[in-house]
């Protein structure tokens, strides 16, 4: 049996790592058709666990409004007992320093992959590069996830949403930021989040995340209108398309 252990981690908030969970797992859910344990840890906006068509647990990490050891080690038990080979951990900005100290003190990561167990397990970590005010934050969240956790059994995926502002453009790409080119050899690979010039693609991704809806959802709603629907029938096969070019960390064997 194998378990891909997808930590979402990005010490920036609003950079978009509740959309990158949630596709993560509609990709699971959806394109692959495999089960799957999906886990919110943010206790402050819980929003991943919003999706109610994707069956989020949510994990309480805090006792008298202060995360504590107790609430990272019943996350830690959660992921070493469960049976499935996909596990989705959305992390909030809140508890991205204490889960960072938590996995570095007690050897976290190199625990859920270790070869004693019955499993092969990897544990693909996915940061989130945004745009705009963020763009700085974010790459030093890169730098730091690199520096203290990623090895040959820890690997990087690399998300861009352009959505906060252009991060690319035709004489730059991600490559040429020196966060990346010093981090080259750790990151599998990168996941750009479809972007489109017209403003209806961006109004319906809004209000289907803000509305706590999945593409399948919305796709078949027949309240909504005809050409939303193909919009988010476009959508939902491109970023399942970008999804398609790092698949092999879904696989089950």
């Amino acid at each position: 049996m194998r378990k891909n252990y997808h930590f979402i981690l990005q010490g920036k908030g609003g950079v978009g790592k509740t959309t990158v969970s949630t596709f993560i797992t509609q990709y699971v859910k959806d394109y692959l058709k495999q089960d799957y344990l999906a886990i919110d840890t943010d206790q402050v906006n819980a929003s991943f666990a919003s999706f109610k068509g994707l069956n989020v647990e949510q994990v309480n990490l805090m006792e008298e409004n202060r995360i504590t050891d107790k609430g990272w080690e019943m996350l830690a038990n959660r992921l070493l007992n469960t049976d499935k080979s996909n596990i989705i951990i959305d992390n909030g900005a809140s508890s991205f320093v204490p889960l960072m100290n938590y996995a570095y003190d007690n050897d976290l990561f190199n625990i859920l992959t270790a070869e004693e167990h019955s499993y092969e397990g990897t544990v693909f970590i996915h940061t989130v590069i945004a745009g705009g005010e963020g763009l700085s934050h974010t790459l030093a969240g890169l730098n730091t996830i690199c520096y203290n956790f990623i090895n040959s059994n820890t690997r990087l995926i690399v998300w861009i949403n352009n959505y906060l502002g252009k991060i690319e453009t035709e004489d730059k790409k991600i490559t040429d930021y020196p966060e990346y080119k010093n981090n080259e050899n750790k990151i599998l690979g990168v996941v750009r989040i479809p972007t489109y010039k017209g403003d209806l693609f961006k109004k319906d991704l809004s209000e289907m995340l803000t509305n706590h809806k999945t593409f399948e959802e919305v796709k078949t709603d027949t309240s909504v209108f005809i050409m939303s629907r193909s919009r988010f029938t476009r959508m939902q096969k491109e970023m399942f398309a970008e999804l398609d070019k790092v698949d092999f960390i879904f696989e089950e064997e």
